[in-house]
């Protein structure tokens, strides 16, 4: 058998170790630090898990009576650590915080339950209640080996895609572990003989088995609601794509028929013409000339790339500026046969546009003005708009907050970084000297080739000679 002193460290490894891997599965892209700095901050909070033990059986005889202190001071400790090492909600955090430690507690009443059982009725001696026994850490083992697989699936397939959800029930899902921790604690001071009994047994299964199912449905909602929530997004933007494309061919049906009419009438405009200058009226000339061209509408200003999705998109928003007196500048060279979806693409100019709008329509005094570029270089798309804002724009943990919703992140902001990382590529956004710029790369790729990511800021041009246009 091996020392008291080794089966601490033994027993302690074994409660800290699995699940400290099992709470970072979901939120591993997420860390505020790096992987080593996380490793090693969890070590150390385990070092002094393990020394606490020791001391503490060694300088109080009825270690019993703080064993449930000991559990909660260090499951807060954890819990602390854990929110300071990982970016997100701290609601969302405290649940898969809980829900890990409802395992472990599971993991350590089964132990239990097994050591005794053993024990009293295997090798027929008295049980005497020892911290982390050999033969309850033997049990800890096995148990790990047989739940800990499915557990970890768990986590990896439900639990990490759940994370990325908005939902308000993340205010409170949080209870629900919480409730099933406090129950563990209360069955866990149980004393030998009642813990012994096969009822003790099922109602410990049957407890978390239906827990875990409480979890499974409500994670199974969650994803339906965010389904739906995209569903409905998705059908917004098929909305605007019908508007988009509708102005632009109602502007392209005006320009064919200026077009007809002026093939029509250019007999006429040229006998004028002549005319003028057989009385040699130069000057009437050359205003007569000025005015016929000031009343066409050319294909040019219609026609800001060769991507029918994204010229509709320019045409509606450079309409709008030309309207309210934006100086909007288009320098856009984007192809039309990207592999990258029309759909994508509209959600990233829709909403950088809309906000560079919405940004200079707040603008009381002074020049108002967007400038939007984009290339396609080695087989990726760059996107940079700037425009003017006035004010102060938040920033809360990294995120610029929406200035129409103070203390929640932009919703044009998320959607077009969670389509970057779709594409394998990236978004940055700066505010400046009341200039916001706004920086996306996508790669016109498959999604399941990965190719080597591309930094945005690596020092290459948006000029390649793209048409440019100014409104």
């Amino acid at each position: 058998m091996l020392s008291s002193n080794l089966n601490i460290v033994w027993g302690i490894a074994l409660s800290i170790g699995p699940y400290f891997i099992l709470a970072f599965i979901p939120v591993w892209k997420q860390l505020r630090y790096s992987k080593k700095t996380v490793i090693t901050v969890g070590t150390l909070c385990m070092v002094l898990n393990i020394i606490s033990v020791i001391m503490i059986i060694e300088w109080v005889p009825n270690w019993n009576s703080l064993r449930a202190f000991h559990s909660v001071f260090f499951l807060l400790l954890y819990l602390g650590v854990y929110t300071a090492m990982v970016r997100g909600t701290p609601a969302k955090l405290l649940f898969v915080g809980l829900l890990v430690k409802s395992y472990a507690e599971f993991i350590v009443t089964m132990a239990k339950f097994l050591e005794i059982a053993y024990l009293t009725y295997g090798l027929h001696r008295v049980y005497v209640q020892i911290s982390y026994s050999f033969y309850f850490n033997l049990f800890q083992c096995a148990i790990l080996v047989l739940t800990y697989p499915l557990v970890w699936i768990f986590f990896r397939k439900k639990i990490s895609q759940v994370m990325a959800t908005r939902n308000k029930a993340w205010s409170y899902l949080w209870i629900i572990p919480m409730v099933y921790y406090i129950i563990s604690l209360a069955f866990g001071a149980l004393n030998a003989t009642l813990i012994a009994q096969w009822q003790f047994l099922v109602f410990n299964l049957v407890s978390f088995l239906g827990f875990y199912l409480i979890y499974y449905v409500v994670i199974e909602m969650l994803e339906q609601t965010q389904k739906n929530i995209l569903l409905a997004e998705s059908n917004e933007v098929i909305k605007q794509q019908l508007l988009f494309q509708s102005e632009y061919y109602k502007k392209f049906g005006i320009c064919i028929e200026e077009t007809r009419k002026g093939e029509h009438d250019l007999r006429h405009h040229l006998n004028a013409v002549l005319g003028l200058i057989q009385q040699k009226n130069g000057d009437k000339a050359e205003s007569y000339i000025a005015e016929l061209l000031g009343n066409r509408l050319s294909i040019a200003d219609i026609m800001y790339c060769k991507n029918d999705a994204v010229n509709a998109i320019l045409g509606y928003y450079a309409n709008i500026c030309k309207l309210e007196a934006i100086d909007f500048t288009i320098e856009a060279m984007v192809p039309q046969d990207l592999k990258i979806d029309e759909t994508d693409l509209c959600v990233v100019f829709g909403n950088v546009l809309e906000n560079a709008l919405e940004a200079n329509r707040r603008i009381t005094s002074g020049e108002k003005m967007i400038k939007l570029a984009s290339q396609f270089i080695g087989n990726k798309l760059y996107i940079t708009v700037d425009n003017r804002f006035s004010g102060k724009i938040s920033i809360k943990n990294g995120v610029y907050l929406s200035q129409k919703r103070e203390q929640s992140s932009g919703i044009g902001i998320a959607s077009v970084t969670a389509i970057a990382q779709k594409y394998d590529g990236e978004a940055r956004f700066e505010a400046d000297d009341q200039i916001f710029s706004v920086a996306v790369v996508l790669s016109n790729t498959s999604r399941t080739m990965a190719p080597d990511r591309l930094s945005i800021w690596d020092g290459r041009g948006i000029n390649n000679n793209p048409c440019q246009l100014e409104h």
